[in-house]
């Protein structure tokens, strides 16, 4: 039941992310601001779950588990609350602080809370399920969120956010086992653990690997409309069927089992490039470029919650919490390398259909930093023992 429970609090958490996104030219207008100014509630949301992940994991990794999964997900609700409440820009800010404060943390602690409450050979099982809640969130919480602002406004949106984190913070309080706090770690060794060739080349591969994703999935709408020539109804159409593809993937990575993950890594990658590097040929045709674009969102939500696994069964109990943080912080800089990686080749004139194909250098890198590991990497499959009930 755990695993449900943190579903649908990873689904709350991502929706308060992204239902921003469609709302900026409302916020813009209510609060007298322009859109370029309510977009940068966006980017300092996106430098706190960077930057605040790994200190929140470091200030908190003496805490029980459960009481700390509670208080994240107490922080979320208040922060949806807050931002519905906001009739400035800084009482806005301030919330949307608070809420990517929450998202930060979340996904450290829920990843060792999903690892610890089920066997280890469900493990991958587990963490996917965390990652599944932000699949389903690009195919419902975006629009939906949405629509609810454009027809109530968007502070109701906000409510809506709050009512899906309390219910989830409920499920926490009701179903989370009691998880005792990881054993004692300084700091030091913490940042010894991170610092070891494996898991220096684990975080290598969210980087290479986002960072190509991102900077293809930022320009999609304009490969469509101007490579493909859809119309704007049929680009929406197009990333709903992402959004079905990422929901997919993530089905798929749940069946891996964790001790087979470094064998499996390198085709997942190498299928994701192989799709990037075909963009110039899928995009001209329509229904190839509905189908390209499916199962590029498969292929990266089939890597993600992968990584993440491998890299807390690398790790002991007291730094499992701080690697899930620094790996979902690394992600955070790949999407910024991402979009500004897809942006230069647009610059100097390529065209959009060849952002996919340059775009694929950076997740072939990551095939052979992948491939390198299975040759080299012991295997997962422990659980954060380092997390027993108590």
């Amino acid at each position: 039941m755990i695993l449900y429970v943190l579903f649908v609090c990873s689904f709350a958490v991502a929706t308060a992310e992204f239902v921003l996104v469609g709302l900026l030219p409302q916020v813009a207008a209510d609060l007298g601001v322009s859109v370029p100014a309510a977009g940068q509630l966006v980017t300092a949301y996106m430098i706190v779950v960077t930057v605040g992940g790994p200190v929140a994991a470091v200030l908190t990794r003496r805490l029980p588990r459960r009481e700390l999964l509670a208080g994240t997900m107490a922080l979320a609700t208040l922060s949806a609350v807050a931002s519905a409440m906001a009739t400035s820009y800084p009482m806005l800010l301030t919330a949307r602080l608070g809420s990517a404060l929450a998202q930060a943390l979340f996904m450290a602690v829920a990843s060792q809370v999903a690892m610890a409450a089920v066997p280890p050979e469900r493990q991958t099982v587990a963490v996917a399920r965390v990652f599944g809640g932000f699949a389903l969130a690009t195919v419902l919480g975006l629009p939906v969120g949405s629509l609810i602002g454009e027809a109530y406004g968007w502070p109701v949106t906000f409510v809506v956010v709050a009512g899906m984190a309390a219910v989830g913070l409920l499920g926490v309080v009701v179903c989370c086992p009691r998880i005792a706090a990881p054993p004692p770690a300084g700091v030091r060794d913490s940042l010894a653990a991170l610092a070891r060739p494996a898991i220096v080349a684990g975080l290598g591969v969210t980087l290479l690997t986002l960072t190509g994703f991102v900077a293809a999935f930022t320009y999609v709408a304009p490969m469509l409309r101007s490579v493909t020539g859809l119309s704007p109804g049929w680009v929406s159409i197009g990333l709903v069927g992402y959004g079905l593809g990422t929901i997919a993937g993530n089905l798929l990575a749940g069946r891996v089992r964790p001790g087979t993950i470094t064998r499996r890594l390198p085709a997942a990658l190498g299928a994701l490039a192989l799709i990037l590097l075909a963009q110039p040929l899928l995009l001209p045709v329509a229904p190839l470029a509905l189908v390209g674009l499916a199962l590029l969102g498969a292929a990266a939500f089939l890597v993600v919650p992968l990584v993440q696994t491998w890299l807390m069964g690398q790790v002991d109990a007291a730094t499992t919490g701080l690697v899930a943080a620094v790996n979902i912080s690394v992600a955070g800089a790949a999407g910024a390398l991402g979009a500004a990686l897809g942006g230069a080749v647009l610059a100097v004139g390529l065209g959009p259909a060849w952002i996919g194909p340059v775009a694929a250098v950076s997740v072939l890198a990551a095939t052979a930093v992948a491939a390198g590991l299975a040759r080299t990497a012991t295997p997962t499959g422990r659980t954060p023992a380092a997390l027993p009930p108590r």
